[in-house]
C-alpha cells in the first residue's frame, strides 16, 4: 500500500455486511449534494443519510481512492461511529492499538523515556475507544467511511470537477456546474472539496489562494521493511519492544519531525511514516499538490540548512525512503473564515473549504466531522421549509468552536519549534502537544440536539443571546487574523489564551 495513493476495495465482504445495524432517522424530504468525498464530504454523507436526507455526492477523481498518510482523530470526531455498527467493528480493526510516543531533540538525544500514547494525550487509564485522541492511516480511515458508504447505497459520481457554485433562494436551491457544462441542484450543496473549493467566489467573491508563511512540510509513507532494513533505523525507530507500534516527535529550532513505525493489531500491513516542518530559508514554493515530490537528497540539504546538526539516524531514515515517495507540501496561511455559508443559505463550506488548520492542531480531520455531524442534526431539527435557518445555526454553533481550535494549532507549534530545549530535561510534559478536555470531550450531535433551538431563536430579530459552551470555560471569542499572529511572533510574545484551555 502506497502511504499516498490508496485505491479503495469497494467489494470487500465489509461492504455488504447484513449485521449493520444502523438507526436511520424516517425521510425528511431534504435533498443534499456533497462535492467532495474526502472525510468530511463521506462523513457529512453518512450523517445526512442516517438523519433522514436523500444524498449524493459528487467527486473529482475518477473512482474511489484515498491519500495521504497519518493524522489524529479526536474523541469528539469517533463517539458518532458507535451509531454505525460494522464501521465500529473496522475502525477497532485499522486504529493503532498498544502505540508509544518518545520525545527527543532534532540531534537525537531523547527526553525523557517512551510513554503509552494514551498517557501522552490526556488518556490516562481510558480505553482506546474513549481516548481523547487516536492516530489513524488517512487512506485506512477513508477506505471505511467508503465502506459505509457502499452499505447504504449513497450514490457517489466520479469525474465531476466543479467550476462554479451558485444558489437560488427564489427557488431554494443550491447549485453547481461542472467543467463538463453540467447543472446539479439540491436544497442545500456542502461544498467539501477542500482549501481551494470555488465555494468561496460564491462565498467571498474571489478565491482564497492562501497566502506564504514561510514554513513547509516533507511527508513520507513507505513500507516498514524497508525502513528497516538500515540496523540504525531499527534500532531508534523500530516498533517498542519488536511488535508495538512507535510515533515520535524530534523538536529543534523552528522545526519538528514526526515519525511513525506501524503494524495493525494483528501485527501486520507495517508502514513507516514520517514528516518534518521547516523553515524555509528563501522564497516559498506555494504549489500545494500530492504530486510535488522531492528527492530524498534534496530534503537532507534543506534539514541541514534550516536547521543544522539532525542526528544520524533521522539522515538513515530519509536514506531509506523510495524514489517519488516524499511529497512537499508548502504550509500557506489562510485567516478564520468571517462566514462559511451564501447569502441565501443554500451553499455551505465544511473541512477545509471552510476552515483550515496547522498539522501540528492535530484537529482538521476532527473538526470537518464535527462540521458533518452538525449540519446533518440541524437540517432534521429545522425541517425542509427551513434549510437557510439550519445553516446559519450550524455556523453558529460551529465558528467559535473552529477559531479555538485553529489557534490551538498555533500553541502546539510554539512548543514544538520553539521551546527552549537546555530547559526540558528529561520532561517530555513540558513540550507534548496540548489536547484540551474541552475539545475532546464535546459530543457534537448531542450538543447540536441540545442547543439547536436556543441558536437557531437567538437568530431571530430580537431573539435572546446565544452561548456556546463548547469552547474554553472563561474564554471569550474575538476575531483575529495571521498578521495578529505573525506580530506576536515577531515581539516574542505568545498567543493569549485566557480561560482553561486545559
Amino acid at each position: 500500500m502506497s502511504g499516498f495513493t490508496h485505491t479503495i476495495d469497494t467489494e470487500r465482504p465489509s461492504a455488504t455486511d447484513t449485521d449493520d445495524q444502523v438507526q436511520c432517522a424516517p425521510p425528511t424530504g431534504i435533498t443534499v449534494l456533497i462535492i467532495g468525498a474526502g472525510v468530511g464530504g463521506l462523513m457529512a454523507a453518512l450523517e445526512c443519510h442516517r438523519k433522514g436526507h436523500t444524498v449524493r455526492v459528487f467527486e473529482r477523481s475518477t473512482s474511489a481512492s484515498a491519500g495521504g498518510d497519518m493524522f489524529t482523530i479526536g474523541l469528539s470526531g469517533r463517539r458518532v461511529i458507535k451509531r454505525y455498527p460494522a464501521m465500529q467493528k473496522e475502525l477497532d480493526e485499522i486504529s493503532i492499538h498498544d502505540s508509544w510516543m518518545q520525545h527527543r531533540k532534532w540531534t537525537s538525544e531523547p527526553i525523557g523515556e517512551p510513554r503509552p500514547f494514551g498517557q501522552v494525550v490526556g488518556g490516562g487509564g481510558l480505553t482506546l475507544h474513549n481516548q481523547p485522541m487516536v492516530t489513524q492511516l488517512r487512506p485506512l480511515f477513508h477506505a471505511m467511511l467508503y465502506h459505509q458508504i457502499e452499505r447504504f447505497g449513497i450514490e457517489v459520481s466520479y469525474g465531476k470537477r466543479i467550476v462554479k457554485y451558485y444558489e437560488d433562494a427564489e427557488r431554494g436551491v443550491g447549485g453547481v456546474i461542472t467543467d463538463e457544462g453540467e447543472h446539479a441542484e439540491a436544497d442545500l450543496v456542502l461544498a467539501a472539496d477542500g482549501l481551494n473549493s470555488h465555494s468561496q467566489e460564491l462565498v467571498f467573491g474571489s478565491l482564497n489562494k492562501g497566502v506564504p508563511s514561510g514554513r513547509s512540510i516533507f511527508r513520507a509513507a513507505w513500507d516498514l521493511e524497508l525502513a528497516m532494513a538500515d540496523p540504525l533505523v531499527k534500532e531508534t525507530f523500530g516498533l517498542k519492544d519488536g511488535k508495538d507500534p512507535l510515533m515520535q516527535a524530534w523538536m529543534g529550532p523552528d522545526t519538528h519531525a514526526m515519525t511513525l513505525s506501524y503494524v495493525d493489531k494483528n501485527s501486520k500491513n507495517g508502514q513507516m511514516l514520517w514528516g518534518v516542518t521547516f523553515k524555509e530559508p528563501g522564497e516559498q514554493d506555494t504549489t500545494e499538490s500530492w504530486r510535488n515530490t522531492v528527492s530524498g537528497d534534496d530534503v537532507l540539504k534543506m534539514m541541514e540548512k534550516s536547521a543544522p546538526g539532525w542526528g544520524e539516524p533521522m539522515k538513515r531514515l530519509v536514506k531509506t525512503m523510495p524514489a517519488g515517495s516524499i511529497i512537499f507540501w508548502p504550509l500557506l496561511w489562510r485567516d478564520p473564515n468571517p462566514r462559511t455559508h451564501s447569502n441565501g443559505g443554500r451553499v455551505l463550506q465544511i473541512g477545509d473549504a471552510a476552515h483550515s488548520f496547522l498539522p501540528t492542531s492535530g484537529n482538521g480531520a476532527t473538526q470537518a466531522i464535527e462540521d458533518a455531524i452538525t449540519i446533518a442534526a440541524c437540517l432534521q431539527h429545522a425541517g425542509k421549509d427551513n434549510v437557510a435557518t439550519a445553516v446559519e445555526t450550524h455556523s453558529l454553533l460551529r465558528s467559535e468552536r473552529v477559531s479555538c481550535g485553529q489557534l490551538l494549532g498555533f500553541v502546539n507549534a510554539e512548543r514544538l519549534q520553539k521551546a527552549d530545549l537546555s530547559k526540558v530535561g528529561n520532561d517530555a510534559k513540558k513540550v507534548a502537544a496540548k489536547v484540551p478536555k474541552w475539545l475532546w470531550q464535546l459530543d457534537p450531535e448531542q450538543y447540536a440536539d441540545e442547543n439547536y433551538a436556543a441558536a437557531a431563536a437567538s437568530l431571530q430579530e430580537g431573539g435572546p443571546a446565544f452561548v456556546n459552551t463548547n469552547i474554553p470555560v472563561g474564554y471569550t471569542p474575538k476575531p483575529w487574523t495571521l498578521a495578529d499572529i505573525e506580530k506576536l511572533e515577531s515581539e516574542g510574545k505568545q498567543v493569549e489564551m485566557s480561560g482553561d484551555w486545559s
